[in-house]
């Protein structure tokens, strides 16, 4: 404790919230003239010709790279300065330097594993949440611009195409937002206000909400409360970092699977499952977790 307490700057967290906030909300600004700069570098074209081309399958690659930069401003670069104006070691304060056990990571991808199951079904019950005409027409014209991004982004000719996405669609992703949400937000949340399951339901409505999906919203909440226990409980971001890179994989590889089998990305992506298989998921989700927190010296820090 007196050792973290000479790394202080004398910033809290609370304020360090507000300054991650208004990071993030600089870092839209940055990230959308990165971006731009770098498509118009990359094909010449304007930005009036970008949003037409943003969904041509075709500039999947600049699609990539201008998305990738502009997550890193969004995510990465916010909470990594917001962190160095609390502590003098950021990079040990957002949890990148926190050492565990194989072990308790391998109980992290099963732990995922089981969280992706309740999430197939927490799909399932957000479906069943009634809303006006108007709203569900709103909220699938949503979901249709987020398949016509992955159209673009998911182009795979071969194991090449599908090494650059797990990269770049399921990595990359999986750092800079844990970076953010995990080690930055819920990180902060958690030390100004002592609660950590108040930090972690905070971050996770923040986290669904961001990704603007209305039929993802449940699914996107629970995979997020399940980052931010790994995070409590560790203090290592690695741990959530893997964990939501596992989810990402998949996904990937389910879209690599339907590509070259020739099937649909939106028949097949999103699969909703019966409520009773989260039930059992449920379940050996609660016990599996008892068993990771044996593993562990103490409880959420």
């Amino acid at each position: 404790m007196e050792q973290q307490n000479e790394n202080r700057l004398g910033i809290n967290e609370k304020s360090g919230l507000f300054i991650l906030i208004g990071l993030m909300g600089v870092g839209f600004v940055i990230g959308g003239f990165v971006s731009i700069t770098a498509w118009k570098l990359m094909t010449g074209q304007d930005m009036a010709q970008m949003q037409v081309s943003m969904t041509d399958p075709s500039f999947s690659n600049q699609v990539r790279v201008t998305q990738t930069l502009l997550s890193i401003c969004i995510f990465l670069f916010p909470a990594l300065i917001a962190a160095r104006m609390v502590d003098k070691q950021p990079l040990s304060y957002i949890g990148l330097t926190q050492k565990s056990t194989a072990l308790t990571f391998v109980f992290a991808i099963v732990l995922m594993l089981l969280t992706i199951v309740i999430g197939g079904s927490l799909a399932t019950v957000n479906e069943m949440i009634p809303v006006t005409a108007q709203m569900e027409l709103y909220f699938k014209t949503m979901e249709e611009d987020y398949m016509k991004q992955v159209e673009v982004m998911s182009q795979m000719k071969g194991i090449g195409d599908f090494l650059i996405a797990l990269l770049v669609m399921a990595f990359v992703p999986a750092v800079v937002e844990e970076v953010f949400f995990r080690g930055g937000f819920q990180n902060m949340m958690h030390r100004s206000t002592g609660n950590f399951w108040v930090a972690i339901i905070v971050t996770s409505l923040l986290f669904s909400a961001i990704h603007f999906s209305f039929y993802g919203f449940l699914t996107r909440t629970a995979l997020s409360i399940v980052l931010g226990l790994l995070y409590a409980y560790t203090r290592n971001l690695w741990m959530p970092i893997l964990a939501h890179y596992i989810n990402n994989a998949i996904g990937v590889g389910e879209v690599y699977y339907l590509r070259s089998t020739g099937q649909s990305l939106s028949d097949g992506i999103g699969d909703k499952f019966p409520i009773w298989w989260g039930v059992l998921a449920l379940v050996a989700f609660i016990f599996i977790f008892k068993q990771f927190q044996k593993q562990l010296p103490d409880g959420p820090r």
